[in-house]
């Protein structure tokens, strides 16, 4: 080679190198992208890892969920004989539940003809907490099973956390319910500034009883910050089952998973935390029970799903249910009530549960909504607990609905399913005669 070539080629080198470069920085990210977006759609139902506010320290990582809850009992082999559903166990017995046919006939229905990517439900009666119906569904992951959805911590508490964060703003805090407390932004996050007085800024005011009803994240924010602290909060948490395992019993032979719950000592999150920004997992199971304390005078109910054992020779057996769980006074219970049925009235769950000016039932449900989004995979967790009738509790619930769309909401589920039971004044939930499917309403 010349040395005129030499000099030609090694002039043209960095060019020939450079091109093969360009090429590889286009190709290599597609393809990776490609990759992510294929192992993104397969990912498996895990719990959340990112908080929604970008501004927020990361959430805690609640437990992982299972391949599948720990059984004794397989709720997978149930089958109706004549008015109840039964499972026949390998030791011969068989096993009757607590399960009503309409109530939970419907709860799959609706799951089912929604296609939900994640569901469960969780139907309790007060105030014996005899289960009426126990249900999940998942479309994308179809060999989850109801144990899975229902009994595990799989989502954020998100708003649902309000309730018992009132519930101690009403007693150690001292809060006046019908104080009025003026705020500015904290709609979708919480800064420091939403927990001071800022009078140019605090436009809107609003009490307790109305931040439960519409969800306002900063009053109830603001209302922590200045009343409780991470001890006291934290003992209000496990006196409603948090950090706590149930016990498995003849009564509810399942494994119950601890549904667990941070209280930052940091301010700003501690606040975040009260007004349900993570730190807070729950299961539907744990949901309903929440619910169950505020509509049997502050007590959660203790689960019950066997009605009856019969052995082989006929001898019937009866399990003993377990006691209770008194978490708040009565008279707290009845006031944080009465707030959760601001939430269906003219709160975050007027549009499934109001025609207008008129009820969709003929009767009024408290509840308290929740929803929270995780960014990767993207899942929208909406929550929706409470009781039914308001004035005389006879079933309370948890529902939980996780999607990566805009799917049918919790309330709307809830409402769907309470309308296949006949609440009575005076007897317990009985099942109807006939119930036309209602239309799924979503939320605006």
């Amino acid at each position: 080679m010349s040395r005129k070539m030499f000099q030609e080629f090694r002039h043209r080198r960095p060019l020939a190198l450079l091109i093969p470069l360009l090429i590889a920085a286009v190709l290599v990210p597609i393809l990776i992208s490609r990759c992510g977006m294929g192992r993104a759609a397969a990912r498996p139902l895990r719990q959340p890892r990112a908080v929604v506010d970008a501004h927020a320290p990361q959430a805690p990582a609640a437990p992982s969920v299972p391949a599948s809850a720990p059984l004794s009992m397989d709720l997978g082999r149930a089958r109706l004989d004549g008015s109840r559903y039964v499972v026949d166990a390998a030791d011969g017995r068989t096993v009757e539940l607590t399960l009503e046919p309409a109530l939970q006939k419907r709860a799959e229905e609706v799951f089912r003809r929604h296609a939900v990517a994640y569901g469960g439900a969780v139907f309790v009666s007060i105030p014996d907490g005899r289960v009426l119906a126990m249900t999940g569904h998942s479309r994308a992951e179809p060999k989850r099973t109801v144990a899975d959805l229902t009994l595990l911590p799989w989502a954020p508490a998100a708003s649902v956390f309000k309730v018992i964060t009132s519930a101690a703003l009403l007693t150690a805090g001292g809060v006046d319910p019908a104080r009025r407390v003026c705020y500015h932004g904290g709609g979708s996050r919480l800064r420091r500034e939403n927990l001071e007085d800022r009078p140019r800024l605090d436009r809107r005011c609003g009490t307790l009883a109305e931040a439960i009803g519409s969800s306002t994240n900063s009053i109830i924010a603001k209302l922590a910050y200045r009343h409780l602290d991470p001890e006291t909060l934290g003992a209000y948490a496990q006196a409603f089952g948090f950090n706590v395992r149930l016990q498995r019993s003849d009564a509810f032979p399942l494994e119950m998973a601890e549904s667990p719950a941070e209280m930052p000592t940091e301010d700003l999150e501690f606040a975040r935390t009260a007004a349900g920004f993570w730190h807070v997992f729950l299961s539907p199971l744990h949901g309903a029970r929440i619910a169950s304390a505020f509509a049997n005078g502050g007590a959660m109910v203790a689960p019950r799903l066997v009605e009856r054992v019969r052995d082989p020779d006929g001898t019937i057996q009866e399990p003993t249910p377990a006691p209770p769980q008194h978490a708040i006074p009565a008279a707290v219970a009845r006031e944080v009530g009465r707030m959760m049925v601001r939430t269906t009235r003219a709160g975050t769950a007027r549009g499934a549960f109001m025609r207008g000016g008129r009820r969709a039932l003929p009767f009024d449900v408290a509840g308290k909504t929740g929803t929270l989004s995780r960014r990767r995979p993207y899942t929208h967790y909406n929550w929706f607990v409470g009781f039914a009738p308001a004035d005389n509790p006879k079933v309370a619930f948890g529902v939980l609905v996780g999607t990566s769309g805009n799917h049918v909401k919790a309330a709307a589920v809830a409402r769907e399913v309470l309308s296949a039971a006949r609440l009575d004044a005076s007897g317990p939930v009985t099942p109807t005669a006939s119930s036309p499917t209602a239309v799924a309403h979503h939320e605006p």
